[in-house]
Parts: structure tokens; sequence; C-alpha cells
């Protein structure tokens, strides 16, 4: 009996977009809290080179709203039907019992910081751990929440046409060819805007304008992780 040919391999390849959806943790996504404060910390130090880039003290405003479902929902064009009974959901939580739950968040924090100024911040921040390891494992049953987080700033804005490549296109960037003080050269911006079209399924929304420009650039920008 003749013997069986090795099966071929497949060369096989990826977007940098689905490499980076794959591998969220190399840009700071390992987990929704820290997936929050890397898109935050991404688009303010943007804004501070930006400032930066043409001598201007940076002023730069910072919203994160908390979006409900039914928001989501509408943003997504998705009908939403209002829940009869809420208390037979498991994600629902009562006024009374967010209001215990608050107050016991807060008395952590307070225990932390004296923590803190008792035994140093090493030993703060392994308190801090586990603190947040078991409220999260006790806020599983609050369901999923979900943030819209916008940031302005009076930096040199960006070109028109260039918008896309600078905020859709990953591995494409400004500052290849300096040496970077801050940031992840420009891919924590397009990390962010994965992250949002793989839990949200929607775009970001820029608004932007250079000061040679006459009118101001307004872009909803998607994002196929697979090309």
């Amino acid at each position: 009996m003749a013997p069986k040919a090795a099966k071929k391999d497949e060369l096989q390849q990826k977007s940098p977009a689905e490499f980076f959806a794959d591998n969220k943790n190399i840009a700071g996504f390992d987990n929704p809290g820290k997936c929050l404060y890397t898109t935050v910390r991404e688009l303010v130090e943007n804004a501070l080179d930006s400032a930066e880039s043409i001598s201007v003290l940076p002023e730069i405003t910072i919203t994160v709203e908390e979006v409900s479902k039914a928001r989501l929902n509408r943003l997504r064009g998705v009908e939403h039907h209002d829940r009869i009974d809420e208390a037979l959901y498991q994600d629902w939580e009562s006024e009374d019992a967010r209001r215990r739950r608050l107050a016991k968040e807060a008395k952590e924090k307070e225990r932390l910081e004296k923590i803190a100024t008792k035994k140093g911040e090493a030993a703060a921040a392994v308190e801090r751990k586990a603190s947040d390891a078991k409220r999260a494992k006790e806020g599983v049953g609050r369901g999923n929440l979900f943030y819209r987080v916008t940031v302005k700033d009076n930096g040199s804005g960006m070109p028109h046409k260039d918008i896309p490549d600078m905020l859709g296109r990953v591995l494409s960037g400004t500052k290849y060819g300096v040496k970077q003080t801050r940031g992840k050269f420009g891919l924590g911006a397009k990390m962010a805007l994965i992250w949002s079209k793989m839990t949200t399924g929607l775009p970001f929304t820029i608004s932007s304008a250079t000061r040679r420009q006459d009118f101001r650039s307004h872009y909803i920008l998607d994002i196929d992780i697979h090309r």
C-alpha cells in the first residue's frame, strides 16, 4: 500500500487589523475596564501631541458617558422593546441595591486609601487587585455596560483627505519617523475603533479642521477588521 502524501500546508494571511483584534493585549486592550482607560489615554495623548506640534497650550475636554441598552439599540438601528417586569431579568438592579452598592464601593475606596497611607502603594495595589476581582465577580449579574467617549482639543487638526488613513488604517500614521515620548505610534486610537466595532458594531465620529481649511471635516469612520 502506497504511503499517503503529506497534507500540504496552506499559507494563511491576516490583515493588520485582524491581527490586533486577535491580540488586543498588545495595545493594552486586555479587559473592558482597561479598554476604557486605554481609549481615553490614547485619545488624550493624541490631543497633547497635536497641540505640541503647533506650540500651543493644550485645551482638552473629555466626556465619558454611560450609554443605556435602549440608546445603544437606537444607535444601532435596532428596535428596542421595554421590559414589562424588570425584576425578571438577571441584570436588573433596584434603586435600593444601587445605593447600597455605591456606598459599599465608597467605603472600599476609603479602606484602600488608608492602606496606601499606612503600608504604601504596593500593598494598596495588591488589595485593590483583589477587591477588583471580587467586585467583578459580584457584578456579573448586572449585565454589560457601554460607554461613549468624546475628546475635543485645540490641536493642529487633521487634513481632510488623510483622516481615513490616520484613524482607520492600522500601521498608518505620522509618528513613525520621530522619537516617541508618548503613545503607541497612533495604534491606540485605531485599537479603540477596532474594540468599538467588536463590542458595539458602531463606528467612530470624527470632526476636525486645520488652520488652512475654511471648512470642518466630518467623518463617520468604520473599519473592516478582515481587510
